[in-house]
């Protein structure tokens, strides 16, 4: 069976981070609007990888630099689709465009970071004014527009499979069959660098959003849940928090009564608290080992080790 980590993180977005396609001279928010109307931004999952690939690359990790595919006159942005020197192809997969067609289902999951509730959406006027204050400069009428923005808590969903670093033949070029070998895989110790670089930058690190229209676009890290587990347990859905913005305990005691036989290790984390919470499998359910620890440098190390040697064996 395959071992997998669940990792649930709620965060703080604030300002125009991932704008929707203009509308005239309004650049709007990406937003979903509820059966009972509800308005709930979300922050898309490409961008959300797309952020995360950045961070990789500044870790040292060779990320896909896309290149031209298709005929001369239509030519367009594409895979590279190397998943044994690229990370991300092998983290996110890729898809090769030939015949026949070479692709990957990457091992880990990103869903789109959804506000948990409603959030007001209020709008910004702006305007790209001429530079008076230089003495050489183009004279001529401010361009007004508009900037919608919010400010909300949402939740961002990851599982993350043991298959980094493992590859079918179905999903590998000749070319990255020859770097491979005989063997279908990476070494341990390289599959395991590349999840320990990808938890550094979900649980640790943080990222920097494409663009932020108000103010510093870096996710605020409120709280975290990860479940390591052989079995498939969704447990997203009782990840939430109440009417003060506090994680919802009720939520996470659901999780240890509904899925506790399934679960072997559980991590709870109040980033704002800097503490932690860690369960552990013991019979026929989990009981708790740590208990509002505190969270620090180097338990979030400690975490991050133990969730990597979990994964990969």
């Amino acid at each position: 069976m395959h071992r997998r980590a669940f990792i649930s993180l709620i965060l703080k977005v604030s300002g125009n981070v991932n704008a929707d396609m203009g509308l005239g001279t309004r650049i709007p928010l990406k937003k979903i609007i509820t059966w009972d109307q509800q308005i709930k931004p979300f922050v898309s999952a490409r961008c959300v990888k797309r952020c995360i690939r950045e961070r990789l690359s500044e870790k040292g990790f060779k990320i896909d630099p896309l290149t031209l595919i298709g005929q001369e006159k239509a030519q367009q942005l594409g895979d590279i689709g190397d998943p044994v020197e690229y990370v991300d192809d092998d983290l996110f997969g890729f898809l090769l465009a030939k015949e026949p067609p070479v692709r990957r289902s990457g091992p880990v999951k990103v869903s789109h970071l959804i506000s948990l509730h409603h959030a007001e959406i209020r709008v910004e006027f702006a305007a790209r004014f001429p530079r008076e204050f230089l003495e050489e400069y183009k004279k001529e009428y401010p361009v007004p527009f508009e900037v919608e923005l919010a400010e909300w808590l949402g939740r961002l969903n990851i599982i993350i499979s043991d298959r980094i670093g493992c590859f079918t033949k179905d999903e590998l070029t000749e070319n990255a069959m020859e770097k491979l070998g005989e063997s279908l895989s990476l070494s341990p110790e390289e599959r395991r660098n590349r999840l320990k670089g990808l938890l550094e930058v979900l649980l640790w690190e943080g990222w920097e959003f494409p663009r932020g229209a108000q103010s510093p676009s870096v996710p605020e890290f409120y709280y975290g849940v990860i479940a390591l587990t052989e079995r498939f347990t969704p447990i997203f859905g009782w990840i939430n928090v109440n009417e003060e913005n506090k994680l919802d305990q009720e939520g996470i005691n659901t999780i240890i009564k509904l899925y506790g036989k399934l679960i072997d290790k559980l991590f709870v984390f109040k980033y704002k608290e800097c503490k932690y919470s860690f369960y552990e499998k013991k019979g026929e359910t989990i009981v708790v080992k740590k208990e509002d620890e505190e969270l620090n440098a180097t338990e979030l190390d400690w975490i991050i080790n133990t969730v990597c040697e979990y994964v990969v064996r």
